[in-house]
């Protein structure tokens, strides 16, 4: 903890036990929304310390030529990979297989051009928000009124473009090994790639493994509560808890679908008939609509989360009420927003839902979203140097 900076050990303390009671309160509900209370906290607890940021790893790359986070990300995603096939093949939990068509890579590209713009994807919103981080908070509105928007749309785009879409899961192409051999070559030699435009970038720089064994040796002089953690532990922690998510509920982490059962919820206090939506008539979507809004498992994952960073941030008293100081960069922040929750609706899923688990799940429409996240974050880091260059340290 910095010098002159009051300790929130007690803040934390109070929180945990609220944190624990809730817990109990869930166990007695359903044991599935107490492990998955659980796991949301662990989640966000591993992301605001290891400061693990998606909207970086594919956006910094572009601005600085800095891949730290981006290599980690690979990492994470082949470890992902792995615990995933072993999820399938022995606990028989298949993961995450979509569509894959013009939806994925344009829903890719609308959220990817609006994480950027936002300062945050569906993860980095909520542990920013938990943080402390006001803005965050309106995006998360945003974000909410985006993906209502994109449910409301989402039967024509069925009609459009889902429905004619192919499902291509790898290992019924190419059999588990043949599918998991090329996946992991192909990762790792993106992982060699991003190595090597950072060294070309940066000649001369310390290599990457020696920063995080440093890493590594200053997180044991400090408490691991107060410590920052190197990315990479981020990365396969994250890995890890998402895995363990899949072999606990049968399905990985989500975010995003939540968000549209609060739009909806909300939608209703005030009039609308969601439920007529052709989204709302899926069964999965129109159980979840019908539950109440502390006993929906999404719901509480995405509270966990949030709850995680909160608590993480507490114990390294690092915790503050932050407002946005422009209006500009807040009023580009909530169109970014926006962007993120149409764009997670037509994509079916986020950085989380239809990048990180599409591919871990050997699907192809993984990575087709994860092109849409590149090609959008090159739009938004342009955007953002041409409209907001002077307000990014405001935002």
């Amino acid at each position: 903890m910095p010098a002159g900076v009051k300790s929130q050990l007690p803040q934390a303390l109070t929180f945990l036990l609220l944190a624990l009671g809730l817990a109990a309160y869930f166990t007695s509900q359903d044991i599935l929304l107490a492990g998955t209370w659980m796991f949301g906290l662990g989640l966000g607890y591993v992301l605001q310390r290891s400061r693990f940021c998606f909207v970086a790893c594919f956006r910094d790359p572009w601005i600085t030529g800095n891949t730290s986070l981006s290599r980690a990300l690979v990492l994470s995603l082949i470890i992902a990979t792995l615990a995933f096939t072993l999820a399938s093949l022995y606990l028989d939990r298949p993961g995450e297989v979509y569509p894959v068509g013009w939806h994925m890579l344009l829903g890719g590209f609308i959220f990817g051009t609006g994480m950027v713009l936002a300062g945050g994807c569906a993860t980095g919103t909520l542990t920013r928000a938990g943080e402390g981080h006001v803005l965050q908070w309106l995006v998360l509105i945003a974000f909410i009124g985006g993906s209502l928007w994109g449910a409301h749309d989402f039967g024509w785009w069925h009609e459009v473009l889902i429905k004619k879409a192919p499902l291509i899961f790898f290992p019924e192409r190419v059999g588990w090994f043949g599918a998991l051999l090329l996946q992991i070559v192909f990762l790792a030699s993106i992982y060699l790639a991003l190595l090597f435009i950072e060294r070309r970038v940066f000649p001369g720089y310390p290599d990457s493994s020696c920063a995080g064994v440093n890493g590594l040796k200053e997180m044991g002089k400090q408490p691991f509560w107060t410590r920052a953690w190197p990315y990479w532990v981020g990365g396969v922690l994250i890995a890890l808890l998402d895995a363990g998510l899949l072999a606990f509920r049968g399905s990985p982490w989500g975010i995003t679908t939540a968000f549209t059962y609060w739009g909806a919820k909300i939608y209703r206090l005030l009039g609308g008939s969601p439920e007529s939506w052709y989204y709302f008539t899926l069964p999965e979507n129109a159980l979840a609509l019908g539950k109440p809004f502390f006993l929906e498992t999404r719901t509480v994952l995405d509270l966990g989360i949030i709850g995680g960073s909160l608590l993480s941030a507490l114990l390294a008293s690092e915790f503050r009420i932050r407002f946005p100081r422009s209006l500009r960069g807040t009023i580009w922040s909530l169109a970014g927003g926006l962007l993120m929750g149409y764009g997670a609706r037509l994509g079916m899923g986020c950085n989380i839902g239809s990048f990180f688990n599409g591919i871990a799940s050997l699907s192809l429409h993984g990575f087709i979203f994860g092109l849409g996240l590149i090609l959008g974050s090159y739009l938004g880091v342009h955007l953002l140097l041409r409209f907001l260059v002077g307000d990014l340290s405001k935002a």
